[in-house]
């Protein structure tokens, strides 16, 4: 329940900005009072590793590689500032030691789609047929979905 205080400030203010009570912000909880990016003490210069293994920077949501929340990998980054231009779309970076934070220019590598999953099928292994080996039959039973005897 807000408190008639509260009610009195919001309709005032309402009035002096010529608009509804409903049509104010709702800003309880905000009180501002929390430290935010480079002054928060755990503040890593906007630099994290992402669940995939890339490293991504903090470039800000209106920068042309950035995702939803203002991160871009550091990997397109730099290859973009080294190429003078963006990547086309059947274009990939590919990590020449496979380590997927080592973006130094001298590790990175431009080729097309099909070169890259020509590279990485070749190091797969293969069984007798020619077929990938994943570790298990396609038609075998996963362990966990068998059904023991009752």
């Amino acid at each position: 329940m807000v408190s008639r205080s509260t009610r009195c400030r919001r309709r005032r203010r309402a009035t002096a900005l010529g608009c509804r009570v409903e049509d104010l912000p709702d800003n309880r909880g905000r009180h501002g009072n929390h430290a935010r990016g480079s002054h928060h003490p755990r503040w890593n210069h906007g630099r994290l590793v992402a669940s995939d293994g890339y490293v991504l920077l903090r470039v800000g949501r209106t920068h042309p590689l950035a995702d939803p929340n203002g991160y871009a990998r550091e990997h397109e980054l730099i290859i973009v500032a080294a190429l003078g231009r963006r990547l086309r779309d059947d274009e990939i970076i590919h990590h020449t030691d496979y380590d997927r934070t080592n973006n130094r220019v001298e590790n990175l590598q431009i080729m097309t789609r099909a070169e890259h999953n020509h590279l990485h099928n070749n190091r797969r292994d293969r069984n007798d047929e020619g077929r990938f080996v994943n570790g298990r039959e396609w038609d075998e039973i996963p362990p966990e979905l068998e059904i023991g005897d009752a």
